[in-house]
């Protein structure tokens, strides 16, 4: 009997070894994830879940925005005292401006007749629109009233007074050609002083004088429109030599714009 068993467990394990050997071993177990019925319920889990996820985001999105509202209607009015002070500093502004463009207006008229000797006269040595013309030389004393009337002028605009936008484009065009009559001035003086340089000094003259005349012209333009601006209506200041033109013939006082507030 024990040989018997003996020879029945000699048989199995040969054809458990010749199954290996013939590559036909039992097949593994496979995976859930790669089984049918794994992905069908992954498909009906997302069916349900995707839409509960959608909900819950639309909802968030009103949540944050609601505060949003809340603080745009929880906005404080504006404090009547604070318009008040407002009101008050716009007023005081205005004011300033007014005043600064009214005093201007009359210093640079008072300039334009002080100045129109000096122009005369360099006039007469390069008279204007005829390049390289030169005439008689002025005498000493001449130039010297000259010098001392552009330095009084420019005196004025050494002091930095700030205003509106267009008072301080107005001051600064006629600081400009105040400051290069002035050096115009002085160059004459050096030419008097230097005849072997007299030709090339004059020159420069010629040029600082022109600077002026034109920084001069941008001045009036630009005064004549802070006076409209600030309910003067048109207030002209003479042109430098040439006559002193000024910008426009409108008349005085016309076209005023009275200041907002």
């Amino acid at each position: 009997m024990a040989k018997r068993s003996v020879r029945r467990a000699r048989r199995q394990s040969v054809r458990t070894d010749d199954d290996a050997l013939s590559g036909h071993a039992p097949e593994p177990a496979r995976p859930a994830w790669r089984t049918r019925h794994f992905w069908l319920g992954a498909l009906a889990a997302a069916c349900l879940l995707i839409p509960i996820a959608v909900l819950a985001a639309v909802l968030a999105r009103g949540d944050e925005a609601q505060p949003t509202a809340e603080g745009a209607a929880a906005t404080p009015a504006p404090d009547p005292s604070v318009e008040r002070e407002i009101e008050r500093l716009r007023g005081v502004t205005q004011a300033r401006d007014k005043k600064q463009v009214e005093a201007l207006t009359k210093r640079m008229r008072k300039y334009a007749d002080d100045l129109s000797p000096v122009l005369a006269g360099l006039a007469k040595t390069l008279p204007p629109g005829r390049e390289n013309a030169v005439g008689p030389l002025a005498d000493q004393d001449e130039v010297d009233e000259w010098i001392r009337r552009t330095h009084q002028a420019r005196e004025f605009f050494e002091e930095s007074v700030s205003g509106d936008t267009g008072t301080n484009v107005a001051r600064g065009a006629f600081a400009a050609a105040v400051r290069s009559l002035a050096e115009a001035a002085q160059t004459y003086k050096l030419a008097r002083d230097e005849p072997a340089v007299r030709a090339a000094l004059l020159e420069r003259v010629r040029a600082q004088r022109d600077v002026a005349i034109r920084a001069w012209e941008t001045a009036s333009v630009q005064i004549d429109a802070i006076n409209i601006a600030a309910g003067f209506g048109h207030q002209h200041v003479p042109g430098l030599g040439a006559g002193g033109n000024p910008p426009d013939a409108l008349p005085e006082g016309t076209d005023a714009i009275e200041p907002a507030g």
